[in-house]
């Protein structure tokens, strides 16, 4: 035999062998692709789901390096849905000459995987319009806005219906409560509206009944004692509201009074000086609101919310 044709035939040979070899290696890159592009679109269902809990916070407001990595994860996985799709369904030469195009795809999507880490968190603290900033030594404030970020948290939380505000006489809970009240009046896709009730340390079933008839415009005057909380169950079927009864000296039975709690319907907030009380009352969240030190007083509660009335447009739901 010629010897040019053997050697012909066996270039022929491994030229077909590292063909296939090259082949396999593409289709192999391409399933390695596809798997690191679910985890960057694992990564940015979680990222969603954190920030439609985070921007309900009032003052945070998400990092636009943020949109942009969602905004180029969306168009990666359109490329890599299309590659793969023209990886599995071409024949061998085509799949060939798509391996440049894997390979650079794999690349960007390692990156993206890096990038989505955000250390750093991501949403920005949007500070006041007045330019009002926490000193180091405001702790009180600080304090402050941290636990109206908590009460709102438990909020969010589908599955929580009751929250229990406890601390000592001056700590600042009656304040908490009022401006939640307050927010949430103003704006709040979660609510329709928010009821506020000083219960006080001598309240009854009867004065709590009536705030919240009022606020209803429901007249129970005419409704024997018996019946009022029939009445009031019945006017607060299918409405979305935030119930706070502050300063609860005692326990009282929410089915008595007439008030029913729903996940997509009305939520409960206590605020008491005793834990205890929050606790039989059934309250599935707790928020201890810790007593400001002797030298802040009462006035320095207040101050906070004048620094954060600026930032509404961020707040609750929005």
């Amino acid at each position: 035999m010629d010897v040019n044709k053997i050697v012909g035939v066996v270039n022929n040979f491994f030229s077909l062998v590292r063909k296939v070899s090259n082949l396999s290696r593409v289709e192999a890159k391409t399933v390695a692709l596809e798997r690191n592009m679910e985890m960057v679109s694992a990564r940015k269902a979680d990222m969603i789901l954190e920030l439609e809990q985070l921007e309900r916070r009032p003052g945070k407001k998400r990092k636009r390096e943020v949109d942009l990595w969602m905004q180029r994860a969306v168009s990666l996985e359109d490329q890599v849905h299309m590659v793969g799709r023209k990886v599995r369904e071409r024949r061998r030469l085509s799949r060939l000459m798509l391996a440049h195009q894997v390979h650079g795809l794999a690349t960007e999507v390692d990156k993206l995987h890096e990038k989505g880490r955000f250390d750093n968190g991501l949403t920005l603290d949007v500070k006041p319009a007045r330019g009002y900033e926490l000193q180091p030594g405001e702790l009180v404030r600080q304090a402050s806005q941290t636990k109206r970020d908590e009460i709102w948290d438990c909020l969010t939380k589908e599955e929580v219906l009751r929250v229990g505000v406890w601390g000592q006489e001056g700590a600042g809970k009656t304040f908490l409560a009022e401006h939640i009240h307050d927010q949430i009046v103003r704006d709040c896709p979660r609510f329709d509206g928010a009821c506020l009730v000083n219960v006080s340390q001598e309240g009854t079933v009867g004065t709590i009944q009536t705030d919240i008839a009022n606020y209803l415009e429901l007249d129970l005057t005419k409704v024997s004692c018996v019946y009022r909380g029939e009445s009031l169950r019945a006017a607060l079927q299918g409405k979305r509201l935030l119930l706070i009864l502050d300063d609860v000296g005692k326990p009282y039975s929410l089915e008595e009074m007439g008030i029913g709690l729903e996940r997509d319907g009305c939520k409960l907030i206590a605020t008491s000086r005793s834990r205890e009380v929050c606790e039989q009352m059934n309250c599935y969240e707790l928020v201890h609101v810790p007593a400001p030190p002797e030298e802040e007083g009462l006035g320095q509660l207040e101050e906070i919310w004048l620094g954060y009335e600026a930032v509404d447009e961020y707040a609750w739901g929005r």
